[in-house]
């Protein structure tokens, strides 16, 4: 193939791409991606909070002594354990100083009246180990304080109740966390981003659309 043919061509391709790109339409897509990723950028320069809660029932075995869920001096014969995470998924630590003080928003865990917690206690195997939290009992709610929660960290707390109850969530608020949201599963996180990129795939195909039936060369007569 003559080399002069390649190169006009390829000539050509990059001519349509430099117009296409410093035309108006260009101009706008560079302009809406640039403000997509500095958004991203700025939503994750900060501590993001997100929590996950799982309770489970645990009975003793019937008629049998060789299991018993005993708990401060009495025996139960089924009782729900739920476990709670606490995660900074953001890309900035939190200081415990920075977090709401308690009589205002602090981080809790509410606690319904009709639900009576037997027990609690910060788990250790669950809680980072360069965590220090602890747990205080204010009126309805148990506050969550810690020394600080780095990128990546996570605090999990355990509760034992007689009560089937599974809705428990994690409020608060800190400098630059205005909510603490409860953590997608994997599957909901994949289809979210599914449906982000078909989206963003879409608006791109559209304005480029328009863009090459707007600049197509008239047919000669």
């Amino acid at each position: 193939m003559n080399p002069r043919y390649i190169y006009a061509k390829q000539s050509k391709v990059m001519r349509a791409l430099w117009n296409f790109l410093t035309s108006p339409t260009g101009a706008f897509l560079i302009a809406v991606s640039a403000i997509l990723i500095g958004y991203y950028q700025f939503d994750i320069s900060r501590p993001i909070l997100k929590y996950t809660s799982e309770t489970t029932e645990i009975s003793s075995a019937s008629g049998s002594d060789d299991f018993k869920i005993h708990i401060n001096g009495k025996d139960y014969p089924k009782i729900y354990k739920t476990e709670l995470t606490l995660t900074n998924t953001g890309e900035d630590a939190l200081p415990g100083n920075d977090v709401s003080a308690i009589g205002h928003d602090p981080i809790r865990i509410p606690i319904p009246p009709r639900v009576k917690v037997l027990y609690y206690g910060i788990s250790s195997s669950g809680t980072s180990e360069d965590v220090a939290a602890k747990l205080i009992p204010v009126d309805d709610a148990l506050v969550i304080t810690f020394n600080y929660l780095n990128p990546d960290n996570q605090i999990t707390v355990h509760m034992y109740s007689e009560d089937d109850y599974d809705n428990y969530e994690i409020k608060g608020s800190a400098v630059n966390v205005n909510q603490i949201t409860q953590a997608w599963s994997p599957e909901q996180t994949r289809r979210f981003i599914i449906r982000i990129a078909l989206g963003i795939i879409l608006f791109y195909t559209l304005f480029i659309y328009l863009y090459v039936r707007r600049h197509k060369p008239l047919p000669r007569i």
